[in-house]
């Protein structure tokens, strides 16, 4: 039986009348669709198209409440404001919290006047255990930005490995576990660690033909810091620049200051109120550059930022794919540039395929999505296939 009561009817009531827009998208029925009649559903969908409705929708639709696992902190801080402005009785658990606020917000969701509860991985467990001591019942368990699940969860944060355990402890509630790219091994995976070998999975096409894609090969880190200094001064819109370390982020964001450009850094090493400044500040378009390390960007709502940097090539194509898919959400161009050079390659820190995707005069788009198992018949959105012209021309 179902807990979500009045279907894609009342679905589409409640996204013009609490969210303000006048339809569902195509992709989101198709995901909708399965879960409001209580299947679980795994939903690889691009950046930018509304995946959070996909659960907070359901989450309105039904008693008790739902359960989001969420990655950063600054996706939690930002979806949880978005729900409050609309009425929505949200909230999160996270180190950025006091003692104080967590038991209040632990409280809250004790005694059932919380819809949805945002919550690290890493709390997941000892939250499990109060629901299931004292707490209202968990009509839906929501699993946001899954493919943590692999690309974090063997070393750096393990306890992803166990949300199939939490999920069976909650007595199995429904579960819709999202993300913005995964290839067919990976939402094997995915599934395997939910336990959920029955689950409707949603694919849609990882093509995103409003973004160009280059890469350009330079000497010297001294060259590429003058690359990414006339690209920022020439271009309108909002930039992301992603840098390996934090130290490089720190570097570059001061001496782009010291150049007069609005930007501020962002890494997991700053404490929990810098990181939400430096967002709010990127968001209300007080800093229109930030340099980062992979910690900036899942599930932030920005949707004009215009080019999506690599100081150096990403770890894997996944990764880069999420990374570069938040430049033009909004439908509108982006750029996303890889700077390199093969001294990067040294530390042997990428994958196969991030080396061929860099190396390659082969069309990179078409790369890209073969990697998802999707294939290309036609690009111009790429540096093999639609060149830049040359300068003056």
């Amino acid at each position: 039986m179902s807990p979500f009561s009045g279907g894609l009817v009342r679905a589409r009531e409640l996204v013009a009348v609490r969210f303000g827009h006048a339809a569902l998208r195509v992709h989101q029925i198709r995901v909708l669709g399965p879960l409001l009649g209580g299947r679980s559903v795994l939903a690889v969908l691009p950046t930018g198209a509304g995946k959070s409705l996909c659960y907070q929708l359901p989450a309105l639709m039904a008693p008790g409440l739902t359960l989001v696992v969420s990655p950063l902190i600054s996706l939690m801080q930002d979806q949880v404001a978005a729900l409050r402005r609309r009425r929505i009785a949200a909230a999160y658990l996270s180190s950025s919290l006091s003692a104080e606020q967590r038991r209040a917000v632990l409280d809250a969701a004790l005694h059932d006047r919380l819809k949805l509860l945002y919550c690290a991985p890493e709390r997941v467990g000892a939250l499990v255990r109060r629901l299931a001591r004292a707490g209202p019942a968990v009509s839906l368990l929501a699993v946001d930005e899954a493919h943590c699940i692999v690309e974090w969860g063997n070393e750096f944060r393990p306890v992803y490995r166990r949300l199939g355990e939490y999920r069976y402890r909650l007595g199995r509630p429904a579960t819709i576990a999202l993300t913005g790219s995964a290839t067919p091994d990976t939402r094997a995976e995915i599934l395997r660690v939910l336990r959920l070998p029955h689950a409707e999975v949603v694919v849609t096409s990882f093509d995103r033909p409003n973004l160009r894609f280059a890469v350009q090969r330079v000497p010297d880190d001294r060259a590429r810091f003058q690359r990414i200094r006339r690209l920022i001064r020439e271009a309108d819109g909002h930039t992301i620049l992603y840098t390996p370390t934090r130290r490089l982020t720190e570097l570059v964001a001061r001496a782009l200051l010291r150049m007069g450009v609005r930007t501020a850094p962002y890494h997991a090493g700053l404490s929990p109120d810098t990181r939400r400044g430096v967002l709010l500040d990127f968001l209300r378009d007080r800093a229109p550059v930030v340099v980062a390390t992979s910690a900036f960007g899942m599930g932030i709502d920005k949707p004009d930022v215009r080019r999506v940097i690599h100081w150096g090539p990403p770890r894997t194509l996944e990764a880069y794919y999420q990374e570069a898919g938040r430049a033009g959400r909004d439908g509108g161009g982006g750029e996303c540039l890889i700077l390199w050079r093969p001294a990067d390659f040294a530390w042997g820190d990428s994958a196969p395929e991030t080396r061929r995707y860099v190396a390659t005069r082969r069309c990179r788009r078409r790369m890209l999505l073969e990697y998802f198992g999707e294939t290309l018949s036609h690009c111009n959105g790429c540096d093999v296939c639609a060149p830049p012209p040359e300068p003056g021309r």
